[in-house]
């Protein structure tokens, strides 16, 4: 069987067989901390042996969730919430700081329209928080795009709708 048959097959055991639908992304992302931690934690074990310089100090909770994938914690407008037109912009929090090489923040207009300045930025303060201004918005329906780079390295993505009134 092929490496990557292999990790589908233990994947889909996972899946199917330890954890319900409603904790599946939850726990994947438990046992990708979990295992960030034993990595860093061989890798500081092993430098010595390598000539390398240990780490101070064991890996701590917060070294493995920033190896772990940013997660949308916060949106405003909130998703399928209902605003007043003049919310001057759109926002997202993640729950950890993400990379600024792929940030993107778009809102599109049920029309198909992009509606958004184009100014999507980190937020200098936090780095978990992502904006982008908008005009004042006509009553309906509106679509916000966010893209991201995890400090892991992956990039997630996805949607969520809100209402202006």
């Amino acid at each position: 069987m092929k490496r990557a048959e292999q990790r589908q097959s233990a994947q889909s055991f996972l899946d199917d067989n330890l954890f319900p639908p409603s904790c599946r992304i939850a726990s994947r992302r438990a046992l990708a901390l979990f295992f960030s931690a034993m990595a860093l934690g061989a890798a500081r074990d092993a430098a010595p042996a390598f000539g390398l310089p240990a780490a101070p100090s064991a890996p701590t909770a917060d070294s493995a969730i920033a190896l772990a994938h940013a997660i949308v914690v916060r949106t405003s407008p909130a998703q399928n919430g209902v605003s007043a037109g003049d919310i001057g912009k759109v926002e997202v929090w993640y729950d950890a700081g993400i990379r600024d090489a792929f940030a993107a923040l778009a809102v599109i207009a049920a029309s198909g329209d992009r509606v958004d300045k184009r100014d999507a930025a980190i937020d200098k303060s936090d780095a978990s928080h992502v904006l982008v201004s908008v005009d004042r918005l006509t009553p309906g329906k509106y679509t916000a795009r966010y893209r991201a780079l995890s400090a892991d390295g992956h990039i997630v993505s996805g949607a969520w709708e809100f209402e202006v009134r």
